[in-house]
């Protein structure tokens, strides 16, 4: 490994980001939960928007999910945050709220695996711990042309050894993680990778042989199940109808009424099972939301109930609350709020 063309190559051309400007690890903690599954442009608002409200472990630990989830509302991938919440608890109740140093108590925090330990203790402490995430599986197996499938555990967990020995050969865990990261993002992408400014080029198998286009190799996927909701938008009086969410998806998030049907007669049968007594207004264009391992295919109606079964709540309207990105697109897609 090249590390010094590695290193000289992440100072010069490192993006400029909030959580590269700081070793508090729990802002890095942080950083790395809102990057799970999510760019770093779209995170940042959020960021910055969060670390503003829950500026220290103790202000994350006393606060209620329901603020939590207010301040990320529209990201996606709620149990995150859950788990980001509950860790900050735990450290704040059993650690004085001060996050440890060691990789193994980092470990014993809910909701922080192998991946964000090894981020912490390399970027927070400068400690040869390796955070292998999708990035550096990326820029790892083209210039080694490693042929495992890493869809599978077994292989990532190999590669996971495979990188601690070159972050301790580094000399510098921190800029080794931090370069890594930063070289998978922006110049050895999944797509279109800008070989030429790569500082790696001249050891890169992948390059050489040409089958930079090969790696990483990902067995396909298994096929998303699909599901057909009618979504009602009912109100009662001045009042819209709505269900807390108790399902670990989107738990804790209020939700219009979803109905699984295949028909709108069985969907109407169903409301009426419930204890509705609904007359229904209007129709409105179709709404797709994909989740990674779900897709949600939903027909939209609006109208008014009688009747507001004991299992649900009424609300005037949605702004003090949290709201996923599904309810954000029904909303956005009736004009009714």
């Amino acid at each position: 490994m090249e590390y010094l063309r590695l290193f000289d190559w992440y100072h010069t051309n490192k993006r400029d980001l909030p959580f590269r400007k700081t070793s508090n690890p729990y802002l890095i903690w942080v950083s790395e939960v809102m990057l799970q599954q999510t760019q770093v442009d779209t995170m940042l608002p959020y960021y910055e928007r969060f670390i503003k409200r829950f500026p220290t472990v103790e202000s994350l630990a006393l606060s209620t999910i329901e603020e939590v989830l207010t301040i990320v509302s529209g990201i996606g991938y709620y149990k995150r945050f859950r788990m980001l919440k509950k860790g900050a608890s735990y450290v704040y109740s059993n650690l004085d709220g001060i996050l440890p140093k060691t990789y193994d108590e980092l470990r014993k925090i809910p909701g922080i695996g192998a991946y964000t330990a090894g981020a912490i203790m390399s970027i927070a402490y400068n400690l040869a711990y390796p955070a292998t995430d999708g990035n550096v599986i990326r820029v790892l197996s083209r210039v080694y042309e490693i042929n495992d499938d890493f869809r599978l555990d077994k292989h990532r967990k190999k590669l996971d050894i495979f990188n601690k020995e070159l972050i301790e050969r580094s000399n510098n865990p921190h800029d080794y993680t931090q370069s890594m990261m930063e070289l998978g993002a922006t110049v050895c992408k999944k797509s279109n990778p800008d070989c030429k400014a790569c500082p790696l080029n001249s050891i890169c198998l992948a390059k050489k042989h040409q089958t930079t286009m090969n790696y990483p190799v990902l067995s396909p996927l298994k096929s998303k199940k699909e599901i057909n909701y009618f979504v009602f938008i009912l109100k009662y009086e001045e009042t819209f109808i709505v269900r807390k969410r108790t399902e670990e998806l989107l738990n804790g998030f209020n939700e219009f009424i979803f109905i699984e049907s295949d028909s709108l007669n069985g969907a109407l049968l169903k409301l009426e099972a419930l204890g509705f007594d609904v007359v229904i207004y209007e129709n409105y264009p179709k709404v797709k939301h994909v989740f990674t391992h779900l897709v949600w295919h939903m027909e939209v109606y609006s109208g008014i109930s009688k009747k507001v079964p004991d299992s649900y709540l009424t609300i005037k309207n949605f702004s003090n609350m949290p709201l996923s990105t599904v309810m954000d697109k029904l909303i956005k897609t009736t004009h009714l709020i």
